[in-house]
């Protein structure tokens, strides 16, 4: 079964983090799909939501995070507004949405 958005629903008064894990004896090879905003769906059928920071996939290339996860079985991001792009909508609450290709 894969792992719904909400699953990874944080609540934080420290910068939250979103770990990316793949199964043993397999790596990241790429990150497919990445929203920083109100992503839809599931794993393998994430669509970007009402609300979405347009440099989100960007900011893996940008901040180095596509560098740290590739190659890698597992890798940690910080998930704040700064890291993605901005805010896209102040007052809403965010979430991330990573899906990264393992093999």
């Amino acid at each position: 079964m894969q792992p719904s958005i909400n699953d990874w629903h944080t609540k934080s008064y420290e910068i939250p983090k979103a770990h990316l894990l793949c199964p043993p004896g397999q790596k990241m090879s790429d990150i497919k799909f990445t929203s920083f905003g109100t992503p839809q769906g599931v794993c393998g059928r994430y669509t970007e939501g009402s609300f979405h920071a347009h440099k989100s996939y960007d900011a893996f290339q940008k901040e180095g995070l596509l560098q740290n996860c590739v190659g890698q079985q597992y890798c940690v991001v910080a998930v704040t507004p700064t890291v993605f792009g901005g805010d896209p909508c102040t007052g809403t609450m965010k979430r991330l949405a990573v899906e990264a290709i393992c093999d």
